[in-house]
């Protein structure tokens, strides 16, 4: 029996000025799949999430989530419809408690009350290592804690699809190693992730298919090894963003 496709790009196209984000690109995505984004600054990854989150409207073209349209639909909606997304710098309520902060997305985006929204908040707190900082004010926590939460917000509204923005950057080794565990347990849940990172190796040991965009189009699709040994991938990506600030972690 074939997969179904949870995430269609239709020649989505999208435009800041001058500036082209996004080149007639189409794009699907199988429910319960993996998929990795490279490419370097301003290739336009952050916007594609955007596009399929709510919080960018495409200049033309159709975003279509489990055979919906999702034209005119707000961001808020898509939540609830089942598109997590975290973001590159972590964006918690600062006064609140890491509890608190997931009940919210568990409430509001998850649509839960009550019991049910108390116990996805507990499984979330446990599954991304955050239980024991639960009563702890989310400004109070370091940079993983930050990162790891920004995933339990996403995943405590019960995502089909998770949009991972760069939850490695700044991590250790050590650190990176566990929050690829997470993200491959969420995986094997049946979530589809598609994770954006220039911290390559994260990617590798987690994504069975990767894609580079550069210039807002796709200039590589297929198995992260193939990808990665392109001719146009090693020289637009690796070789230009390698060699400064912002560029890939091998």
């Amino acid at each position: 029996m074939p997969v179904p496709i949870l995430l269609e790009l239709d020649r989505v196209s999208k435009r800041f000025g001058q500036v082209v984000i996004a080149d007639d690109l189409s794009l699907t995505l199988e429910a319960g799949s993996t998929l990795g984004v490279v490419g370097p600054n301003g290739a336009g990854k952050s916007t594609l999430f955007g596009m399929v989150s709510g919080d960018v409207a495409p200049g033309s073209g159709e975003v279509r989530f489990a055979g919906r349209s999702l034209h005119r639909v707000d961001a808020a909606a898509r939540c609830r419809l089942g598109i997590g997304r975290t973001y590159q710098v972590p964006r918690p309520f600062v006064g609140m408690t890491v509890f608190e902060n997931t009940l919210v997305a568990a409430q509001q985006g998850g649509r839960l009350h009550r019991q049910a929204a108390t116990d996805r908040v507990l499984d979330v707190l446990s599954e991304t290592g955050l239980l024991a900082s639960a009563n702890t004010p989310a400004g109070r926590l370091g940079l993983l804690a930050r990162k790891r939460l920004e995933v339990a917000r996403a995943l405590a509204t019960g995502p089909k699809l998770l949009l991972l923005d760069e939850v490695a950057g700044g991590l250790t080794e050590p650190e990176v190693v566990e929050l690829v565990g997470i993200i491959r347990a969420v995986n094997a849940r049946g979530v589809a992730v598609v994770w954006i990172e220039h911290v390559v190796r994260a990617l590798l040991s987690t994504v069975d298919r990767l894609i580079c965009l550069a210039g807002g189009a796709v200039i590589g699709d297929g198995r992260p090894e193939d990808v990665l040994a392109l001719p146009q991938v090693r020289q637009i990506y690796l070789g230009s963003a390698g060699s400064g600030p912002g560029g890939p972690e091998l």
